[in-house]
Protein backbone atom coordinates (compact mmCIF):
# COMPACT_ATOMS: atom_id res chain seq x y z
CA UNK A 1 0.00 0.00 0.00
CA UNK A 2 1.48 3.37 -0.99
CA UNK A 3 2.11 6.16 1.47
CA UNK A 4 -0.47 8.37 -0.26
CA UNK A 5 -3.15 5.70 0.02
CA UNK A 6 -2.34 5.10 3.68
CA UNK A 7 -2.51 8.83 4.33
CA UNK A 8 -5.90 9.02 2.61
CA UNK A 9 -7.25 6.14 4.68
CA UNK A 10 -5.93 7.70 7.86
CA UNK A 11 -7.64 11.02 7.06
CA UNK A 12 -10.90 9.19 6.29
CA UNK A 13 -10.66 7.25 9.58
CA UNK A 14 -10.08 10.44 11.57
CA UNK A 15 -13.01 12.25 9.96
CA UNK A 16 -15.28 9.24 10.36
CA UNK A 17 -14.31 8.71 13.97
CA UNK A 18 -14.92 12.36 14.81
CA UNK A 19 -18.36 12.19 13.17
CA UNK A 20 -19.19 9.10 15.19
CA UNK A 21 -17.70 10.35 18.42
CA UNK A 22 -15.21 7.45 18.45
CA UNK A 23 -11.41 7.73 17.86
CA UNK A 24 -9.96 4.83 15.89
CA UNK A 25 -6.72 4.47 13.93
CA UNK A 26 -6.45 3.77 10.22
CA UNK A 27 -5.20 0.25 10.90
CA UNK A 28 -8.13 -0.39 13.26
CA UNK A 29 -10.55 0.94 10.65
CA UNK A 30 -9.15 -1.53 8.13
CA UNK A 31 -9.18 -4.48 10.52
CA UNK A 32 -12.33 -6.55 10.56
CA UNK A 33 -11.76 -7.54 14.18
CA UNK A 34 -12.50 -3.95 15.20
CA UNK A 35 -16.16 -4.67 14.55
CA UNK A 36 -18.76 -7.19 15.74
CA UNK A 37 -22.33 -8.16 14.84
CA UNK A 38 -21.92 -7.06 11.23
CA UNK A 39 -24.97 -7.56 9.02
CA UNK A 40 -26.54 -6.44 5.77
CA UNK A 41 -29.48 -4.43 7.02
CA UNK A 42 -32.76 -4.42 5.07
CA UNK A 43 -31.80 -7.45 3.00
CA UNK A 44 -28.93 -8.24 0.64
CA UNK A 45 -29.04 -4.80 -0.98
CA UNK A 46 -28.99 -2.93 2.30
CA UNK A 47 -26.01 -1.20 3.92
CA UNK A 48 -23.51 -3.15 5.99
CA UNK A 49 -23.74 -2.17 9.65
CA UNK A 50 -21.64 -3.26 12.61
CA UNK A 51 -21.07 -2.53 16.26
CA UNK A 52 -17.64 -1.15 17.11
CA UNK A 53 -15.77 -3.28 19.62
CA UNK A 54 -15.43 -1.29 22.79
CA UNK A 55 -18.04 1.17 21.59
CA UNK A 56 -21.50 1.91 22.96
CA UNK A 57 -23.61 -1.29 23.12
CA UNK A 58 -26.49 -1.25 20.67
CA UNK A 59 -25.01 1.56 18.53
CA UNK A 60 -24.55 0.51 14.89
CA UNK A 61 -22.44 2.15 12.18
CA UNK A 62 -22.45 1.85 8.41
CA UNK A 63 -19.17 0.27 7.26
CA UNK A 64 -17.64 -1.20 4.14
CA UNK A 65 -19.70 -4.00 2.59
CA UNK A 66 -16.62 -6.22 2.54
CA UNK A 67 -17.03 -6.71 6.28
CA UNK A 68 -20.48 -8.20 5.82
CA UNK A 69 -19.33 -10.39 2.94
CA UNK A 70 -16.43 -11.65 5.00
CA UNK A 71 -18.62 -12.32 8.03
CA UNK A 72 -21.35 -14.02 6.00
CA UNK A 73 -18.89 -16.31 4.25
CA UNK A 74 -17.50 -17.70 7.50
CA UNK A 75 -20.62 -19.42 8.72
CA UNK A 76 -24.35 -19.24 8.30
CA UNK A 77 -26.08 -18.57 11.64
CA UNK A 78 -27.82 -21.76 12.68
CA UNK A 79 -31.16 -20.14 13.38
CA UNK A 80 -31.73 -18.71 9.91
CA UNK A 81 -32.77 -19.88 6.53
CA UNK A 82 -29.90 -20.07 3.98
CA UNK A 83 -31.11 -17.03 2.06
CA UNK A 84 -31.15 -14.94 5.22
CA UNK A 85 -27.78 -15.84 6.69
CA UNK A 86 -26.55 -12.28 6.59
CA UNK A 87 -29.66 -10.74 8.14
CA UNK A 88 -30.94 -13.04 10.87
CA UNK A 89 -30.25 -13.06 14.60
CA UNK A 90 -27.39 -15.12 16.09
CA UNK A 91 -28.05 -18.75 16.97
CA UNK A 92 -28.71 -19.84 20.51
CA UNK A 93 -25.84 -19.82 22.97
CA UNK A 94 -25.54 -20.57 26.69
CA UNK A 95 -27.17 -18.15 29.13
CA UNK A 96 -25.11 -15.00 29.59
CA UNK A 97 -23.22 -15.41 26.30
CA UNK A 98 -22.24 -12.27 24.44
CA UNK A 99 -22.95 -11.65 20.76
CA UNK A 100 -19.41 -12.78 19.88
CA UNK A 101 -19.74 -15.94 21.98
CA UNK A 102 -23.06 -16.68 20.31
CA UNK A 103 -21.35 -16.33 16.92
CA UNK A 104 -18.60 -18.75 17.97
CA UNK A 105 -21.25 -21.17 19.20
CA UNK A 106 -22.97 -20.93 15.83
CA UNK A 107 -19.81 -22.04 14.02
CA UNK A 108 -19.50 -25.06 16.29
CA UNK A 109 -23.04 -26.44 16.12
CA UNK A 110 -26.12 -26.36 13.96
CA UNK A 111 -28.61 -27.67 16.51
CA UNK A 112 -30.65 -24.49 16.97
CA UNK A 113 -34.13 -24.50 15.41
CA UNK A 114 -34.74 -22.47 12.28
CA UNK A 115 -36.20 -19.03 12.84
CA UNK A 116 -36.95 -17.13 9.66
CA UNK A 117 -36.58 -13.48 10.48
CA UNK A 118 -36.26 -10.17 8.70
CA UNK A 119 -33.39 -7.77 9.27
CA UNK A 120 -30.90 -8.49 12.03
CA UNK A 121 -32.34 -6.84 15.15
CA UNK A 122 -30.24 -4.07 16.65
CA UNK A 123 -32.05 -4.81 19.92
CA UNK A 124 -29.55 -6.04 22.47
CA UNK A 125 -32.35 -7.66 24.41
CA UNK A 126 -33.75 -9.77 21.58
CA UNK A 127 -30.24 -10.92 20.68
CA UNK A 128 -29.67 -11.84 24.31
CA UNK A 129 -33.00 -13.67 24.58
CA UNK A 130 -32.40 -15.65 21.39
CA UNK A 131 -28.86 -16.49 22.38
CA UNK A 132 -30.17 -17.80 25.71
CA UNK A 133 -32.88 -19.79 23.96
CA UNK A 134 -35.73 -18.68 26.20
CA UNK A 135 -37.58 -15.64 27.52
CA UNK A 136 -37.32 -14.90 31.25
CA UNK A 137 -40.70 -13.59 32.36
CA UNK A 138 -41.34 -12.24 35.86
CA UNK A 139 -44.75 -13.23 37.23
CA UNK A 140 -46.76 -13.45 40.42
CA UNK A 141 -46.18 -16.77 42.12
CA UNK A 142 -49.77 -17.45 43.11
CA UNK A 143 -52.57 -15.27 41.74
CA UNK A 144 -55.49 -17.18 40.30
CA UNK A 145 -56.51 -15.85 36.90
CA UNK A 146 -53.22 -14.07 36.21
CA UNK A 147 -50.32 -16.36 37.10
CA UNK A 148 -50.53 -19.51 39.13
CA UNK A 149 -48.69 -22.81 39.16
CA UNK A 150 -50.96 -25.86 39.08
CA UNK A 151 -50.39 -29.00 41.12
CA UNK A 152 -48.94 -30.57 37.98
CA UNK A 153 -46.35 -27.78 37.82
CA UNK A 154 -47.68 -25.95 34.75
CA UNK A 155 -48.36 -22.22 34.73
CA UNK A 156 -51.78 -20.73 33.91
CA UNK A 157 -53.26 -17.24 33.81
CA UNK A 158 -53.59 -14.09 31.71
CA UNK A 159 -50.08 -12.81 32.49
CA UNK A 160 -48.67 -16.27 31.81
CA UNK A 161 -50.40 -16.45 28.43
CA UNK A 162 -49.03 -13.04 27.52
CA UNK A 163 -45.49 -14.21 28.30
CA UNK A 164 -46.06 -17.19 26.01
CA UNK A 165 -47.34 -14.83 23.32
CA UNK A 166 -44.10 -12.82 23.40
CA UNK A 167 -42.07 -16.03 23.24
CA UNK A 168 -44.09 -17.11 20.20
CA UNK A 169 -43.36 -13.77 18.54
CA UNK A 170 -39.62 -14.00 19.21
CA UNK A 171 -39.04 -17.73 18.66
CA UNK A 172 -42.11 -18.99 16.82
CA UNK A 173 -42.64 -21.26 19.86
CA UNK A 174 -44.70 -20.31 22.92
CA UNK A 175 -42.94 -22.86 25.11
CA UNK A 176 -39.59 -21.06 25.03
CA UNK A 177 -40.25 -19.13 28.22
CA UNK A 178 -39.17 -19.55 31.83
CA UNK A 179 -41.49 -18.12 34.47
CA UNK A 180 -39.62 -16.37 37.27
CA UNK A 181 -41.69 -15.69 40.42
CA UNK A 182 -40.99 -12.22 41.80
CA UNK A 183 -42.42 -10.55 44.89
CA UNK A 184 -44.06 -7.13 44.73
CA UNK A 185 -41.18 -5.27 46.38
CA UNK A 186 -38.56 -7.02 44.21
CA UNK A 187 -40.21 -6.90 40.79
CA UNK A 188 -38.63 -3.72 39.45
CA UNK A 189 -35.17 -4.64 40.74
CA UNK A 190 -35.52 -8.00 38.98
CA UNK A 191 -36.12 -6.11 35.75
CA UNK A 192 -33.30 -3.61 36.27
CA UNK A 193 -30.79 -6.31 37.22
CA UNK A 194 -31.52 -8.44 34.14
CA UNK A 195 -32.97 -11.29 36.20
CA UNK A 196 -36.01 -11.07 33.93
CA UNK A 197 -36.52 -9.74 30.39
CA UNK A 198 -40.18 -8.87 30.85
CA UNK A 199 -42.36 -8.17 33.89
CA UNK A 200 -45.92 -9.45 33.55
CA UNK A 201 -47.09 -9.33 37.15
CA UNK A 202 -50.39 -7.42 37.56
CA UNK A 203 -48.45 -4.14 37.71
CA UNK A 204 -50.22 -0.77 37.53
CA UNK A 205 -49.08 1.75 34.92
CA UNK A 206 -48.36 5.08 36.64
CA UNK A 207 -46.54 8.24 35.60
CA UNK A 208 -44.09 7.85 38.47
CA UNK A 209 -43.06 4.38 37.34
CA UNK A 210 -42.92 5.41 33.71
CA UNK A 211 -40.98 8.67 34.14
CA UNK A 212 -39.04 8.45 37.40
CA UNK A 213 -38.21 4.75 37.46
CA UNK A 214 -37.16 4.40 33.80
CA UNK A 215 -39.78 1.75 33.05
CA UNK A 216 -41.78 1.32 29.86
CA UNK A 217 -45.31 -0.04 29.97
CA UNK A 218 -46.09 -1.74 26.67
CA UNK A 219 -49.82 -1.12 27.02
CA UNK A 220 -52.81 -2.17 29.09
CA UNK A 221 -53.43 -5.89 29.39
CA UNK A 222 -56.22 -5.60 31.94
CA UNK A 223 -58.11 -2.70 33.53
CA UNK A 224 -58.74 -3.19 37.22
CA UNK A 225 -59.72 -1.08 40.20
CA UNK A 226 -59.01 -1.20 43.92
CA UNK A 227 -61.57 -2.49 46.40
CA UNK A 228 -62.02 -3.97 49.87
CA UNK A 229 -62.86 -7.43 51.17
CA UNK A 230 -64.12 -8.31 54.62
CA UNK A 231 -65.85 -11.13 56.44
CA UNK A 232 -69.51 -11.43 55.55
CA UNK A 233 -70.24 -11.85 59.25
CA UNK A 234 -69.62 -8.14 59.77
CA UNK A 235 -72.65 -7.38 57.62
CA UNK A 236 -71.00 -4.42 55.88
CA UNK A 237 -72.34 -3.11 52.59
CA UNK A 238 -69.89 -0.23 52.07
CA UNK A 239 -66.22 0.55 52.67
CA UNK A 240 -67.34 3.69 54.49
CA UNK A 241 -68.51 1.43 57.31
CA UNK A 242 -64.93 0.36 58.07
CA UNK A 243 -64.54 3.02 60.78
CA UNK A 244 -62.23 1.72 63.50
CA UNK A 245 -61.38 -1.46 61.59
CA UNK A 246 -57.91 -2.86 60.99
CA UNK A 247 -57.40 -2.73 57.24
CA UNK A 248 -54.39 -4.54 55.79
CA UNK A 249 -52.56 -3.93 52.53
CA UNK A 250 -49.46 -5.15 50.70
CA UNK A 251 -46.56 -2.70 51.01
CA UNK A 252 -44.89 -1.15 47.97
CA UNK A 253 -48.10 -1.11 45.94
CA UNK A 254 -50.37 1.61 44.60
CA UNK A 255 -53.04 0.07 46.83
CA UNK A 256 -51.18 1.30 49.92
CA UNK A 257 -51.22 4.97 48.90
CA UNK A 258 -54.70 4.80 47.36
CA UNK A 259 -56.13 3.43 50.61
CA UNK A 260 -54.54 6.22 52.65
CA UNK A 261 -55.97 8.91 50.36
CA UNK A 262 -59.41 7.31 50.30
CA UNK A 263 -59.82 7.13 54.06
CA UNK A 264 -58.34 10.59 54.57
CA UNK A 265 -60.65 12.20 52.01
CA UNK A 266 -63.69 10.53 53.59
CA UNK A 267 -62.50 11.32 57.15
CA UNK A 268 -62.60 7.64 58.10
CA UNK A 269 -60.31 6.53 60.91
CA UNK A 270 -58.87 3.02 60.45
CA UNK A 271 -55.81 1.17 61.64
CA UNK A 272 -53.67 0.41 58.61
CA UNK A 273 -51.23 -2.51 58.60
CA UNK A 274 -48.81 -3.38 55.80
CA UNK A 275 -47.28 -6.71 54.85
CA UNK A 276 -44.32 -7.36 52.54
CA UNK A 277 -45.98 -10.14 50.54
CA UNK A 278 -49.48 -11.09 49.49
CA UNK A 279 -49.08 -14.46 51.21
CA UNK A 280 -48.37 -12.72 54.52
CA UNK A 281 -51.34 -10.44 53.99
CA UNK A 282 -53.77 -13.33 53.42
CA UNK A 283 -52.36 -15.24 56.38
CA UNK A 284 -53.01 -12.25 58.65
CA UNK A 285 -56.54 -11.92 57.28
CA UNK A 286 -57.25 -15.61 57.84
CA UNK A 287 -56.02 -15.38 61.44
CA UNK A 288 -58.24 -12.40 62.22
CA UNK A 289 -55.39 -9.92 62.52
CA UNK A 290 -56.97 -7.98 59.65
CA UNK A 291 -60.68 -7.19 59.68
CA UNK A 292 -60.50 -6.16 56.04
CA UNK A 293 -57.99 -6.25 53.20
CA UNK A 294 -57.61 -4.05 50.17
CA UNK A 295 -56.12 -4.56 46.71
CA UNK A 296 -57.11 -4.89 43.06
CA UNK A 297 -60.67 -6.20 42.92
CA UNK A 298 -59.75 -9.03 40.57
CA UNK A 299 -57.10 -10.15 43.06
CA UNK A 300 -59.66 -10.03 45.86
CA UNK A 301 -62.08 -12.19 43.87
CA UNK A 302 -59.21 -14.58 43.11
CA UNK A 303 -58.27 -14.76 46.79
CA UNK A 304 -61.85 -15.34 47.83
CA UNK A 305 -62.30 -18.11 45.27
CA UNK A 306 -59.53 -20.09 46.96
CA UNK A 307 -60.87 -19.74 50.51
CA UNK A 308 -62.44 -22.81 52.11
CA UNK A 309 -65.75 -20.93 52.39
CA UNK A 310 -65.78 -18.21 49.70
CA UNK A 311 -69.39 -17.21 50.39
CA UNK A 312 -68.41 -16.10 53.90
CA UNK A 313 -66.41 -13.19 52.53
CA UNK A 314 -67.70 -10.10 50.74
CA UNK A 315 -65.99 -7.81 48.23
CA UNK A 316 -67.49 -4.40 48.96
CA UNK A 317 -68.90 -2.38 46.03
CA UNK A 318 -66.59 0.66 46.12
CA UNK A 319 -63.95 0.97 43.40
CA UNK A 320 -61.55 3.62 44.69
CA UNK A 321 -58.98 3.74 41.89
CA UNK A 322 -58.20 2.92 38.30
CA UNK A 323 -55.56 0.25 37.89
CA UNK A 324 -54.39 -0.19 34.28
CA UNK A 325 -52.29 -3.35 34.51
CA UNK A 326 -49.73 -4.03 31.84
CA UNK A 327 -46.44 -5.70 30.87
CA UNK A 328 -43.28 -3.78 31.74
CA UNK A 329 -39.79 -3.55 30.21
CA UNK A 330 -36.91 -1.11 30.57
CA UNK A 331 -36.75 2.06 28.50
CA UNK A 332 -33.25 1.32 27.26
CA UNK A 333 -34.11 -0.85 24.24
CA UNK A 334 -36.57 0.61 21.75
CA UNK A 335 -36.91 -2.47 19.54
CA UNK A 336 -37.61 -4.74 22.51
CA UNK A 337 -40.28 -2.31 23.69
CA UNK A 338 -41.91 -2.40 20.25
CA UNK A 339 -41.94 -6.20 20.14
CA UNK A 340 -43.71 -6.44 23.49
CA UNK A 341 -46.07 -3.55 22.68
CA UNK A 342 -47.15 -4.88 19.30
CA UNK A 343 -47.58 -8.39 20.62
CA UNK A 344 -50.19 -6.99 23.01
CA UNK A 345 -51.78 -4.89 20.27
CA UNK A 346 -51.77 -7.90 17.96
CA UNK A 347 -53.73 -10.00 20.45
CA UNK A 348 -56.40 -7.31 20.77
CA UNK A 349 -56.57 -6.64 17.02
CA UNK A 350 -56.83 -10.36 16.36
CA UNK A 351 -59.99 -10.54 18.43
CA UNK A 352 -61.36 -7.51 16.64
CA UNK A 353 -60.95 -9.04 13.15
CA UNK A 354 -62.03 -12.53 14.21
CA UNK A 355 -58.63 -14.22 13.97
CA UNK A 356 -58.84 -16.97 16.58
CA UNK A 357 -56.66 -19.88 17.62
CA UNK A 358 -58.44 -22.44 15.44
CA UNK A 359 -58.15 -20.30 12.32
CA UNK A 360 -54.54 -19.27 12.96
CA UNK A 361 -53.37 -22.81 13.61
CA UNK A 362 -55.43 -24.40 10.85
CA UNK A 363 -52.84 -23.80 8.17
CA UNK A 364 -55.39 -22.56 5.66
CA UNK A 365 -55.39 -19.29 3.77
CA UNK A 366 -56.62 -16.29 5.75
CA UNK A 367 -59.15 -13.88 4.32
CA UNK A 368 -60.27 -10.26 4.56
CA UNK A 369 -59.20 -8.31 7.66
CA UNK A 370 -57.52 -11.33 9.27
CA UNK A 371 -55.23 -11.62 6.24
CA UNK A 372 -54.68 -7.88 6.19
CA UNK A 373 -53.74 -7.90 9.88
CA UNK A 374 -51.24 -10.76 9.61
CA UNK A 375 -49.63 -9.32 6.47
CA UNK A 376 -49.42 -5.81 7.96
CA UNK A 377 -47.95 -7.11 11.19
CA UNK A 378 -45.52 -9.30 9.26
CA UNK A 379 -44.20 -6.47 7.15
CA UNK A 380 -43.37 -4.24 10.11
CA UNK A 381 -42.33 -7.22 12.21
CA UNK A 382 -39.53 -8.03 9.79
CA UNK A 383 -37.99 -4.65 10.60
CA UNK A 384 -37.84 -5.80 14.23
CA UNK A 385 -36.24 -9.10 13.28
CA UNK A 386 -39.45 -11.13 13.54
CA UNK A 387 -40.82 -13.56 10.98
CA UNK A 388 -43.52 -12.62 8.49
CA UNK A 389 -45.92 -14.95 10.29
CA UNK A 390 -45.09 -13.85 13.83
CA UNK A 391 -48.61 -12.68 14.71
CA UNK A 392 -50.23 -15.78 13.29
CA UNK A 393 -47.75 -17.83 15.36
CA UNK A 394 -48.80 -15.87 18.47
CA UNK A 395 -52.54 -16.38 17.98
CA UNK A 396 -51.99 -20.02 17.01
CA UNK A 397 -50.21 -20.54 20.33
CA UNK A 398 -52.40 -18.67 22.84
CA UNK A 399 -55.49 -17.50 20.97
CA UNK A 400 -56.61 -13.87 20.69
CA UNK A 401 -57.22 -11.58 23.66
CA UNK A 402 -60.84 -12.65 24.03
CA UNK A 403 -59.90 -16.32 24.11
CA UNK A 404 -57.22 -15.66 26.71
CA UNK A 405 -59.64 -13.69 28.88
CA UNK A 406 -62.34 -16.35 28.69
CA UNK A 407 -59.95 -19.16 29.64
CA UNK A 408 -58.20 -17.30 32.46
CA UNK A 409 -60.76 -14.89 33.94
CA UNK A 410 -64.10 -15.35 32.17
CA UNK A 411 -67.10 -17.62 32.52
CA UNK A 412 -65.05 -20.64 31.56
CA UNK A 413 -62.57 -20.04 34.39
CA UNK A 414 -62.77 -20.50 38.19
CA UNK A 415 -63.26 -16.73 38.58
CA UNK A 416 -66.26 -16.59 36.23
CA UNK A 417 -65.91 -12.85 35.55
CA UNK A 418 -67.72 -10.75 32.96
CA UNK A 419 -65.65 -8.81 30.41
CA UNK A 420 -67.05 -5.49 31.61
CA UNK A 421 -64.84 -2.56 30.63
CA UNK A 422 -62.24 -5.03 29.37
CA UNK A 423 -64.49 -5.80 26.40
CA UNK A 424 -63.55 -4.47 22.96
CA UNK A 425 -64.33 -0.82 22.33
CA UNK A 426 -66.99 -1.72 19.77
CA UNK A 427 -68.69 -4.07 22.24
CA UNK A 428 -69.20 -1.62 25.08
CA UNK A 429 -65.76 -1.79 26.68
CA UNK A 430 -62.63 0.34 26.46
CA UNK A 431 -60.22 -2.27 25.08
CA UNK A 432 -58.55 -0.63 22.09
CA UNK A 433 -55.37 -1.16 20.11
CA UNK A 434 -53.83 0.90 17.29
CA UNK A 435 -54.09 -0.59 13.80
CA UNK A 436 -51.26 -2.70 12.41
CA UNK A 437 -51.59 -2.02 8.69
Amino acid sequence: MSRAVRFGIAVFAVVSSLALGVWISAEEALAQKSYKLCALRDGPKGPCTCELKGGIPGEYFTVGRSLCKSTASKARPANTAPSEAATAAPAEAPSGATGEQASEKTQQTDEAPAIETGALPSSRKILEVRARGKLLCGVNDDLLGFSKRTEAGSWVGLDVDFCRAVAAAVFGEAGKVEFVPVETNDRFEALNSGKIDLLARNTTWTMNRDVDMGLEFAGILYIDGQGFMTSDERGLVSAQQLVGATVCVESGTTSETNMAYYFKSHKIEVEAKTFPTRADLLKAYASGECEAVTGDRTSLFADRAEFEAPDQHAVLPEVISKEPLGPVVLQTDREWIEIVRWTLSGLINAEEVGLDKATASGGGELEDDALRLVEGAGKSGETLGLSKSWLRDVVSAVGNYGEMFEADLGKGSPLGMERGINALWKRGGVLYAPPMW
